[in-house]
């Protein structure tokens, strides 16, 4: 469903050269975002963004 965020993510990753495990928790990081807001992306807000990374910091971490 999100294939083309996650190559992406893949993509840039990649040119910075980043091992294949931190690409992997930013995937999984990303996907558990877009779970939770359940919003299509067109719709996301950075306000979304905030709630979700103060949820998480409140919850003291991240799945």
């Amino acid at each position: 469903m999100y294939e083309d965020i996650f190559d992406s993510i893949r993509q840039a990753a990649e040119k910075r050269n980043l091992r294949e495990r931190t690409i992997q928790l930013y995937c999984s990081n990303v996907s558990y975002f877009l779970r939770c807001t359940n919003k299509p992306v067109t719709d996301l807000t950075l306000e979304d963004a905030d709630a979700f990374l103060t949820m998480k910091r409140l919850a003291g971490r991240f799945p």
